[in-house]
């Protein structure tokens, strides 16, 4: 991905942050409540009282919320943390420590943004980009062939109307009768997971569609039933409240509870993956994973399969902490590591233009014009 590091950053965290933090306040929405830190190591005396706390409080939120707690020496962490800010007099003196920690988690979806970052990943009104007159990344869709419906989504971040597009690309669609459906997602970086889901909707059906997983094994089911979504029996609600993931007016049209029905229920579904899907992108494809008539198509993708919390700081710092482990339908654990497809198709991004000849479109539309559903 080009751009700034900031933002490229924000499309692969901003999923679950978005996911637990409007409907939990950026807390665990089903973890037990976590065991008493353990407590910091006496600090230098020319450390000021301002530091000292600010860097206990980031060192609290990594241990009590983060699904690698169990994996790490705490106390020398602690001990650790504190020797690099020895002398520390204001909290940006502290960051270096908290790099530290940070790395001590060793997870690539858990990242300390300094102010500058932090306001790249939730800017304010004044600071957003002027209007170019191009229309932002929304879900698009066509017929390859006669019979298969393709529909392509792209990164989300925060884009109302994004769900409602797309679901109506699907109807759109829909009325020419598809026998089968290709889903892609190779240009799938991120951003919230349950627009996307909204979308597919009447292609990925009612029921569990997976669920996160926290360090002690709670689990938040996702659930899809008649259109409406859940995450840990909360209902994702059809317009999001102010929040550090939204901004200061929230977000409307985020999801649409979409309960249409297919002309011809319960497709083939065909994903196509490739190391640009990442984060929620990864729990989109995960949602098909142990779904009867489905299959995945491409390149791994980039290993982010994790769940994110926000905690925001108050000097405009920002800690994105992995609390979660995705997890499928069929209880398979997703972590850091790159989700292989079923078949496995090489691509290159000259191939992923639109209307080009694609070889992994190809080998997804054999395999759906071969099932029983395209063939009567």
């Amino acid at each position: 991905m080009n751009g700034h590091p900031a933002r490229r950053l924000v499309l692969l965290t901003a999923s679950a942050a978005l996911a637990l933090g409007t409907v939990s306040v950026s807390s665990h929405a089903f973890a037990a409540p976590p065991a008493a830190a353990a407590p910091s190591p006496q600090p230098p005396a020319e450390m000021s009282a301002a530091a000292e706390l600010y860097l206990t409080h980031v060192l609290d939120l990594l241990q009590d919320n983060s699904m690698d707690t169990k994996k790490v020496d705490w106390p020398e962490v602690r001990r650790r943390a504190f020797a690099e800010a020895a002398g520390a007099k204001t909290t940006a003196d502290t960051y270096d420590a908290i790099d530290l920690a940070v790395a001590a988690v060793d997870n690539p979806h858990t990242v300390f943004l300094r102010p500058a970052q932090a306001a790249e990943f939730n800017p304010s009104p004044e600071a957003e980009a002027p209007d170019t007159g191009v229309p932002p990344p929304v879900p698009r869709g066509r017929l390859v062939g006669q019979e298969v419906g393709y529909v392509s989504l792209p990164t989300t971040d925060r884009i109302p109307g994004y769900a409602k597009a797309g679901a109506q690309v699907v109807r759109t669609l829909d009325a020419s009768r598809p026998c089968g459906w290709i889903v892609d997602l190779r240009a799938d970086s991120g951003g919230a997971i349950w627009p996307k889901l909204d979308v597919l909707a009447p292609l990925v059906g009612d029921g569990r569609l997976g669920a996160f997983v926290d360090a002690d094994g709670n689990q938040a089911a996702w659930a899809l039933d008649k259109g409406r979504l859940s995450v840990g029996g909360k209902v994702i609600p059809k317009a999001l409240p102010p929040s550090i993931e939204t901004g200061q007016d929230g977000v409307e049209d985020y999801v649409t509870h979409n309960a249409y029905v297919l002309k011809r229920p319960r497709p083939p579904v065909a994903v196509l993956t490739g190391p640009r899907t990442a984060s929620a992108g990864e729990a989109a494809l995960i949602a098909f994973r142990g779904r009867p008539e489905s299959r995945s198509f491409g390149l791994p993708t980039a290993g982010l399969a994790t769940g994110n919390a926000a905690y925001p700081l108050h000097d405009g710092a920002l800690l994105l902490i992995t609390s979660a482990a995705d997890m499928d339908r069929t209880g398979r654990r997703y972590v850091n590591a790159p989700i292989a497809p079923d078949v496995r198709v090489a691509f290159t991004d000259r191939d992923m233009r639109w209307g080009a000849d694609d070889p992994v479109i190809d080998e997804a539309r054999e395999w759906l014009e071969s099932r029983p559903a395209c063939r009567q």
